[in-house]
């Protein structure tokens, strides 16, 4: 698909105003990163205790809620506290490590969205996407969700464009989805994707797709079978690759307490008022919706968790951040529907739209297992990222003239917005 790229001068103007926008999200991500109190963090103290037990040379220990988590993240972080002088805060440097690895996802969906796109319609999406208050909480904390959405990014951007003799290209791609479930469990799913698309691509002889198949399964196999291996024999469960603590602990005494407890049918249709209006776990009714839950926890801070959410006026901007997402994720609905409706101007993105499909249905596999609130986090989905953010620009770029300069403006005014909202300290 050849890009409208319209006046030079005009795409240009478009591509700073997307790169200042990226680049304030940066400077509020390493402010976030010193600001925000430590062990403060999502499930910080788990994580920061995995980085710890790495640090002193021993693996997590099993015992622990977090120790079942894979251990690439907190291996990268204990080699950074044994490089960085001591005067630079552990917890600092950790949260600077999810931020490079959630802007690195980014980069790499730059250049995989320009194949697509017009490059101004690709920044201004992806600038959104800097901004969204679940990657801006994500990239502000501590923790292997944006490490496991850089290596699936890496991953998933390869799969656009497979060439004729593919084995190198299938084995590069399959390490990459390897470091992503190395890093959390949910990058399984991209080892998944991969494995399958090679074979499909070379479906017309069967000697080439077991060749391919055969190139996307050894780095799973040398990388991934010893550490999911011991979980599944550990646990006596294939399901303990990817829930260890949680059966070995009975779910802990933390999440066995906290709401609903169990979930019904009705849960993953109701969207109540409390998703857009006051988007914080104390809210009535919202703990219980999925949909509403996971759009709180997108555009707000849904589990209360980052921002001082007691506050009145703290409330009410996170509210309006709620609100105003509704644009950008009608227009990524939209431009979905455009890829499905024109596939043949968007040639090799099925498998990313198959993995995001993929892991919305072990979002919500996950979600019913485990019927607690803090389950129902978005940032589980940021590996999505990049299909995600192709259906946003793919929307952007179906518009014309007026129309899409006013869609483009609303969607960085609503970055900024989001930015300031999240940037830690502004409240106090």
């Amino acid at each position: 698909m050849q890009p409208d790229r319209g006046s030079e001068a005009h795409e240009g103007r478009w591509l700073a105003a997307a790169g200042a926008l990226v680049a304030l999200a940066s400077v509020a991500r390493v402010h976030n990163a010193f600001a925000y109190p430590p062990l403060q963090d999502f499930d910080g103290p788990g994580h920061a205790l995995n980085v710890f037990a790495l640090y002193q040379g021993t693996l997590p220990s099993r015992q622990l809620w977090s120790g079942f988590h894979p251990p690439l993240y907190y291996a990268v972080g204990a080699a950074l506290w044994r490089v960085l002088p001591e005067a630079v805060p552990v917890h600092a440097a950790l949260r600077l490590l999810s931020a490079a690895a959630g802007f690195g996802a980014l980069a790499i969906a730059w250049r995989a969205l320009r194949r697509f796109v017009p490059r101004a319609d690709a920044a201004v999406a992806l600038a959104l996407v800097a901004s969204a208050p679940v990657f801006a909480i994500a990239t502000s904390m501590l923790g292997n969700e944006t490490a496991c959405a850089f290596f699936t990014t890496a991953a998933l951007a390869r799969l656009v464009e497979i060439p004729a003799r593919p084995l190198r290209h299938a084995a590069a791609s399959s390490l990459l989805a390897s470091l992503a479930a190395l890093c959390k469990s949910t990058g399984l799913v991209a080892v998944a994707v991969v494995a399958a698309t090679y074979p499909w691509r070379l479906r017309g002889s069967a000697r080439a797709a077991a060749r391919a198949l055969l190139a996307a399964s050894a780095a799973p196999l040398v990388l991934l079978a010893p550490y999911y291996g011991r979980l599944i024999a550990e646990g006596g469960s294939p399901i303990a690759a990817v829930r260890g603590g949680e059966l070995r602990d009975g779910l802990g005494s933390e999440m066995a307490a906290q709401l609903p407890g169990e979930r019904h049918l009705s849960d993953y249709v109701a969207f109540p008022p409390a998703a857009l209006l006051a988007p914080f776990k104390e809210a009535p009714g919202l703990v219980r919706s999925v949909p509403g839950l996971l759009y709180a926890s997108t555009w707000a801070d849904g589990h209360g968790q980052f921002l001082p959410s007691a506050r009145r006026p703290v409330q009410a901007a996170a509210a309006g951040t709620a609100l105003l997402g509704l644009l950008p994720t009608a227009l990524a609905a939209l431009g979905a529907l455009r890829i499905a409706r024109h596939r043949s101007a968007y040639p090799g993105v099925g498998p990313l739209f198959a993995f995001a499909l993929l892991l919305a249905a072990a979002f919500a596999a996950q979600t019913w297992a485990v019927p607690v609130y803090s389950a129902v986090k978005a940032s589980y989905l940021l590996p999505a990222l990049l299909p995600v953010a192709l259906a946003l620009a793919a929307r952007l770029s179906a518009a014309r003239g007026r129309a899409r300069s006013g869609l483009r403006a609303a969607l960085l005014a609503i970055g900024a917005f989001a930015t300031f909202v999240t940037w830690y300290g502004w409240w106090a």
